[in-house]
């Protein structure tokens, strides 16, 4: 499509019940998985560091609803998927291939047979994306070391969890509920929350901590917090006194105080204003609105906000 990014529209069985019940805890073990289900052994290796992020949901024109996310990585090819699966709910979703380690200075060319092959596994690295129910559903990295959950439930890597909620979950309650009947384990090195919207304009954002029990100190307690916006800080303990925390959760509430609808213009318009810039490798590698109710998305990549791909399924 130009700009790096590349579609798909993914129709093949990826396994999901099979991996939510193969002990999945870790990155490498979702690899692991993949390599040997999905490629008969053929290995890929991820590439996985962190990144900084942005969301909303807000009310559009004629009272649908609308969710806002800003991916930063940097600079890496990137990937639309549509996902169709047999015994799930159809989705849209982005993916960083540079997670893959699929072009740029990975030394696997995206359109190379090898690279090809790799995208086999886009539906278990998708990082934000939308179902035909409504529901959104997107990770952030927030500053804490892993966690790992130890109980007797069944586990779920985070980032699964995304495949999960976009596969099963029709709201945000139904998302949560969800989340809870698993033990959840975060990854590459760092902490996760799942920000979950959905079509009537519900929203929360799922975060995870270390209970202060000494008897039980691989305990993790589940946190969920109802906010129309989300970033990369521990939203539930600010208890509502979020100005100061982060200047794009700042931004991103300064520009929708007071407005009761919002254009989709409006909407890109506040995903520029939250746009990061580190350095010349690390930046917001897209921004993307997902359009709840009539199942499409807006994509704009490489801090160009000129030109936005629109896509829907027929588009696949």
């Amino acid at each position: 499509m130009g700009d790096n990014l590349y579609k798909i529209h993914y129709q093949q069985d990826y396994f999901l019940d099979k991996a939510l019940e193969s002990g999945i805890k870790t990155e490498q073990d979702l690899l692991n998985f993949i390599n040997e289900e999905m490629f008969f052994g053929y290995g890929i290796d991820a590439n996985v560091d962190k990144y900084a992020c942005s969301g909303f949901i807000s009310k559009t024109d004629g009272g649908k609803y609308l969710t806002g996310r800003s991916f930063g990585l940097g600079g890496t090819d990137k990937m639309a998927v549509y996902a169709t699966p047999k015994d799930g709910y159809a989705s849209l979703s982005m993916v960083s291939l540079d997670m893959l380690g699929l072009g740029g200075e990975n030394g696997v060319e995206t359109l190379s047979a090898a690279g090809r092959i790799t995208m086999l596994a886009v539906p278990y690295i998708c990082v934000d994306g939308v179902n035909e129910k409504g529901v959104f559903a997107a990770l952030m990295d927030v500053d804490t070391g892993e966690m790992h959950d130890d109980t007797e439930r069944p586990e779920l890597l985070v980032t699964l969890a995304v495949r999960l909620i976009l596969d099963r979950a029709a709201s945000v309650d139904e998302a949560v509920e969800l989340l809870k009947q698993y033990d959840i384990h975060t990854g590459h090195g760092w902490t996760q929350h799942v920000f979950i919207t959905d079509a009537t304009g519900d929203a929360a954002v799922v975060k995870w901590s270390r209970t202060n029990n000494w008897e039980a100190p691989r305990k993790i307690e589940m946190h969920v917090t109802r906010s129309k916006l989300c970033t990369n800080f521990y939203l539930y303990r600010a208890e509502g006194k979020t100005d100061g925390l982060c200047e794009r959760f700042d931004t991103m509430k300064e520009a929708l105080e007071g407005k009761s609808e919002i254009t989709h213009e409006y909407a890109m318009d506040i995903l520029e204003s939250v746009y990061q810039y580190i350095n010349p490798v690390t930046f917001t590698d897209w921004s993307v609105i997902y359009y709840q109710t009539d199942f499409t998305m807006d994509v704009a990549t490489n801090k160009d906000f000129e030109k936005v791909y629109h896509l829907e399924p027929g588009d696949f």
